[in-house]
Parts: structure tokens; C-alpha cells; sequence
């Protein structure tokens, strides 16, 4: 597997190099108005990119001329776009039953449970302990969260 390194590097290096090829240009002659419509209109309005994407490219863009080129850009005229929130659809009670009825492995299932129900990663899951589950007070002791941050989960009894 590729570390995120690796990825972040190959990204950068292919932005990078899509930049030069569009503007046809050395970077360091493209002002910030040229960015700005490289941004949002072409990316954004021309090739119908998610404001996700074009914010990945904007930080190829800061990094190019703030690491790089060692050159101050003005970020107020390259502002990152806000990304909308997503609202999930919860799935009823009757949908859980079905999905959880439906995996017969006994080991799977708990795994499908406690990503549902305390909402535990996959990478939490997989480094749980059994002493990390307090089924008295109907909690599960998480050591390495995100941001390798410890915390107390709630838990149904389901899932417990």
C-alpha cells in the first residue's frame, strides 16, 4: 500500500505539472487574478470539479508559491470554498434488524454493530481489548481514537 505521503507527493507533482501545462507559463509569472479564474473558472465552472477537489488544488497552488517559490500570496483572493455537509439518512429500526439478521458470522456482525451503533472506526474496532469494555456502565474505553486521542463511548447494549 502507498503512504499517504507518497500520494500527497505524486498529487502535489501532478497538479503541479497540469498548472504549468494550462497556463503555459513559469509559475512564478502567474498572478493571483490568473490563479483566482484557474480556481473557479475552470476548474469549478468549466470542468465541474467539487469544492473539495478545488480546494486540493488550491493547496497545491499556497504550497508551489509559499514553499517552492518562497513567495507570498495573497489568500483572501484565493479563499478555500466551504464544503457542504452532508446529512446521512438514519436507518430504522427495522432496517438495523435486517442488516444486522442478515450476517450470520457472529464475529462480523459485532464488528457491523459497534461501527453502527457507538459509531467506532474500523481502526478502533480492530485495536479494542476486552478490558476496554465496561458493560456495567454500558461504555467501551477507546486508547487510540482520532488524533490518537482517548475517550469514554457510550454503547447500546446491543452492541455490548
Amino acid at each position: 500500500m502507498q503512504s499517504f505521503f507518497h500520494y500527497t507527493y505524486d498529487f502535489y507533482i501532478k497538479k503541479t505539472k497540469e498548472m504549468i501545462k494550462y497556463f503555459n507559463k513559469p509559475m512564478e509569472e502567474v498572478t493571483v487574478d490568473e490563479l483566482r479564474d484557474y480556481l473557479y473558472k475552470y476548474l469549478l465552472e468549466e470542468r465541474k470539479l467539487s469544492d473539495k477537489t478545488v480546494n486540493h488544488y488550491n493547496s497545491v497552488i499556497r504550497f508551489v508559491y509559499e514553499v517552492t517559490l518562497d513567495k507570498v500570496i495573497n489568500k483572501k483572493k484565493l479563499t478555500m470554498r466551504k464544503l457542504k455537509k452532508v446529512v446521512y439518512r438514519v436507518l430504522t429500526k427495522e432496517e438495523l434488524k435486517r442488516l444486522f439478521d442478515c450476517v450470520d458470522n457472529y464475529k462480523f456482525k459485532t464488528i457491523f454493530m459497534l461501527a453502527y451503533e457507538p459509531g467506532l472506526r474500523i481502526g478502533e474496532i480492530v485495536n479494542l481489548k476486552l478490558e476496554d469494555i465496561d458493560s456495567k456502565k454500558m461504555r467501551i474505553f477507546e486508547r487510540a481514537g482520532k488524533g490518537n486521542k482517548e475517550r469514554y463511548i457510550i454503547s447500546p447494549k446491543t452492541s455490548l
